[in-house]
Order: C-alpha cells, then sequence, then structure tokens
C-alpha cells in the first residue's frame, strides 16, 4: 500500500468536513446535535486546534487522522476505504509519533472498540456521556509504547 501521510493544511478543510458529513449520516444512531453549518466548520475548527495529516492512496483522500499532544482527537476513513488497512497504518503512524495515545469511542461503537483494542489499546475508563457533545455513553482507551 503506498499510503502518504500529508500535513493538512486549510485548504483541506471541506475535504475533512465531507468525510465527517460521510460518517456522521452512516451512523443513524447518532443524535442530530449540529446543524449541517456547523458540520460544514469541522474541518477548519479542527486545523486550528490539532495536527491533522491527510491519508492519500493513488491520489485519493482516503481519510484523516487530527492528533493532540497525546489524544487522538479524530480518525475517519471514508466507508469506501474503510476494512482496507488504512485506519490500522493511520493509527500505526500516530503510534510512531508519540509515546502515549488516549481517544475516547462511544460504547455503542464496538467495531470501532474492536479496532482499537486490536492496536494494544486498552479500557480504562468509560463515561455517560455528560461530557461529549452528543450525551452518548462512551470509553477511554489508552496506549502506551512498550519499554524497549
Amino acid at each position: 500500500m503506498s499510503l502518504h501521510f500529508i500535513p493538512g493544511e486549510l485548504s483541506d478543510s471541506a475535504e475533512i468536513s465531507a468525510i465527517l458529513e460521510e460518517w456522521y449520516l452512516a451512523n443513524t444512531w447518532l443524535p442530530q446535535v449540529h446543524d449541517s453549518q456547523e458540520r460544514a466548520e469541522y474541518g477548519r475548527l479542527l486545523l486550528t486546534h490539532s495536527e491533522v495529516t491527510m491519508l492519500r492512496w493513488r491520489g485519493l483522500c482516503v481519510g484523516f487522522i487530527a492528533l493532540g499532544k497525546d489524544i487522538v482527537d479524530s480518525l475517519y476513513i471514508r466507508s469506501k476505504f474503510q476494512r482496507r488497512g488504512f485506519g490500522g497504518a493511520a493509527m500505526r503512524y500516530a503510534q510512531a509519533q508519540r509515546d502515549e495515545l488516549r481517544l475516547w469511542v462511544f460504547q455503542r461503537d464496538r467495531r470501532a472498540q474492536d479496532f482499537y483494542l486490536s492496536l494494544g489499546f486498552e479500557m480504562m475508563q468509560t463515561s455517560d456521556g455528560r461530557d461529549n457533545d452528543y450525551n452518548l455513553p462512551d470509553v477511554m482507551l489508552f496506549w502506551r509504547l512498550a519499554d524497549g
């Protein structure tokens, strides 16, 4: 796989928002808490607050990953490119950038939880969802670089 990791730029904001919108529309169990205009602004906001890396393969944007100091703020892979190794490659890229990472996943999203657990993350805590926009219970996962 010839996947390229390209630093995100402001010109990528619409593409980031489109990827998020695709995810939002595919997950009908998510409550509507942001209108389409707010979701359209997501890319720009993410680029100003996180280290965003665009994932490009054969000239196409297949997704993106956004990192904070020690947190995965976002990882989204376009649906037609899922289950092809792009998400795993993105997380290995992130793990090579940090000694430890944490992230939040909705408790209902078992597929995402299983994905992260397969990459060495462990469940650290759960929440009732009061601290996230969707008010949905979630779980924090944690990964630390093994001592060499």
